[in-house]
């Protein structure tokens, strides 16, 4: 007789449950495949619509989907293709019937094939040609499909790269954008693209403006001709492409001549966005950021806490030529929250010596009610006294 200990029962049950719950769910699936193969056609349709709620959960009804893709009827082929979308990488067996789904005569059922060899992602490759070839479709949502799916394919679909360069002319906006969006995830692989995304930056859609910002920065270095263009977007009406702009423009990387300047006069935009990738760009400079002192200091009353916390990490990372910026930084820790107290703390350590003035409020600091605080309060105190204060 096998004897069962008692500790083990839980887990026993456990995975007899989890069995029965996957059995179960394996038997729904293939009522639904017999429905889907054999019903009526309000019957078929349900089914269909069923299976598509499950997503990867009915991944067994895959051969089921791809045979409706042939079916004659345009709805049961547009939701088949449309649940193997939900299904993720688990659709993969049905790339090749997916591909020719995207020769159907129905828009929305090449839409919804495209849409499903995009989630399929790496493993969709072989459909790369077809789905290029799309990019000329006569309906706009299928040629912005093609774009998308595309780019999630990724590297393997860079061939495609031209003619979705090509695409960022196209007369629809939300094609022009998806084709951006596209390019984008190719990243140094489409910087023969940068030209076309320059021009885009100019688009009279917002969202294809941020789409091209985006892209540019995905190139990175390699973009740098279009650097004049991304300034001039730090300047858009739309809040999104200043941000993506400013995104891009550190991507692909300045000289501090060129940094500074810009990183400065960010830190007055009225997005809070563009700000905090002002700040953090400052403080990632380091001592090179020092004609940035005077801003960075004004930028320590700045509503925005991220924006205050970088400010105060940037003077502290600017060292000894911060010195200016100690009363304003003592100020600072009094600040309503932890994090840029405690920021503040540390960069008036890091300021040694030249912080001499602020031992009183960091010695009280040291009471503050949050541990982070506390310790970098301390810490600070050390630095400050093992290097001696200096006059202020």
């Amino acid at each position: 007789m096998v004897k069962v200990r008692l500790a083990a029962l839980p887990l026993l049950f456990c995975l007899a449950s989890a069995a029965s719950a996957q059995g179960g769910s394996d038997a729904q699936t293939q009522a639904l495949v017999r429905r889907l193969q054999a019903g009526d056609r309000r019957e078929r349709l349900a089914a269909a619509e069923e299976i598509k709620g499950q997503g990867a959960k009915a991944a067994a009804a895959i051969p089921a989907l791809a045979a409706a893709l042939k079916d004659p009827d345009d709805d049961l082929r547009k939701i088949a293709a449309e649940a193997l979308g939900r299904m993720g990488r688990e659709a993969a067996p049905a790339v090749p019937a997916l591909t020719a789904a995207l020769g159907d005569g129905n828009s929305s059922v090449r839409s919804n094939a495209a849409f499903a060899l995009g989630q399929v992602g790496a493993e969709a490759g072989p459909a790369v040609p077809a789905l290029t070839g799309m990019l000329k479709d006569q309906s706009p949502w299928a040629r912005a499909a093609a774009a998308r799916a595309l780019g999630r394919i990724g590297g393997g679909a860079k061939v495609s790269v031209p003619s979705l360069t090509e695409l960022l002319k196209d007369q629809n906006e939300g094609v022009r954008r998806d084709a951006a969006e596209a390019l984008g995830r190719f990243g140094v692989d489409a910087k023969g693209a940068a030209p076309a995304l320059i021009l885009l930056l100019k688009d009279g859609s917002p969202s294809a403006r941020k789409a091209a910002a985006e892209a540019l920065g995905g190139i990175g270095p390699e973009a740098k001709e279009a650097v004049p263009a991304l300034k001039e977007s730090l300047k858009d009406p739309e809040f999104v492409v200043r941000m993506n702009a400013a995104q891009a423009l550190r991507r692909i990387g300045l000289g501090p001549g060129e940094a500074v300047p810009l990183w400065t006069g960010a830190l007055g935009d009225a997005s809070e966005h563009v700000r905090r990738y002002a700040a953090d760009a400052l403080a990632e400079m380091g001592l090179e950021a020092k004609a940035a002192v005077p801003a960075l200091t004004e930028a320590l009353k700045d509503r925005d806490r991220f924006v205050r916390l970088s400010a105060a990490k940037g003077l502290g990372n600017i060292g000894g030529e911060a010195r200016t910026a100690v009363p304003a930084l003592v100020g600072l820790l009094k600040d309503e929250e932890p994090l840029v107290r405690a920021a503040a703390a540390t960069a008036l350590g890091k300021l040694g010596g030249d912080a001499g003035a602020a031992l009183p409020a960091l010695d009280e600091l040291q009471k503050d009610q949050a541990t982070v605080v506390r310790l970098a309060a301390a810490e600070a105190i050390n630095k400050i006294t093992s290097q001696g204060t200096r006059a202020q």
